[in-house]
């Protein structure tokens, strides 16, 4: 019996791959929450217009935990600029 490479073939996602950058461990445990939330949420998203729903959860996240929208952009700008 042959199978087909769809078969054998399961995705791999790297799940909680950002806890292990130096500006998450920088970070206060109540921001690494905030991030891991926005992770949660950004990967439970099926939507094709992730800008939206980025900058929509980033709102929503920071009235919850409590931080700053800023303080949010200003982790995830170093994210990029570190890569």
């Amino acid at each position: 019996m042959i199978l087909n490479f769809g078969e054998y073939y399961s995705s791999v996602t790297e799940k909680d791959e950002h806890k292990k950058s130096k500006e998450y461990i920088k970070l206060s445990p109540k921001m690494r929450k905030a991030v891991d939330d926005i992770f949660r949420i950004l990967d439970t998203s099926k939507g094709l217009n992730i800008l939206n729903n980025f900058e929509k959860t980033i709102r929503d996240v920071s009235k919850k935990h409590k931080v700053t929208e800023k303080e949010l952009l200003d982790y995830f700008e170093k994210e990029m600029l570190s890569i």
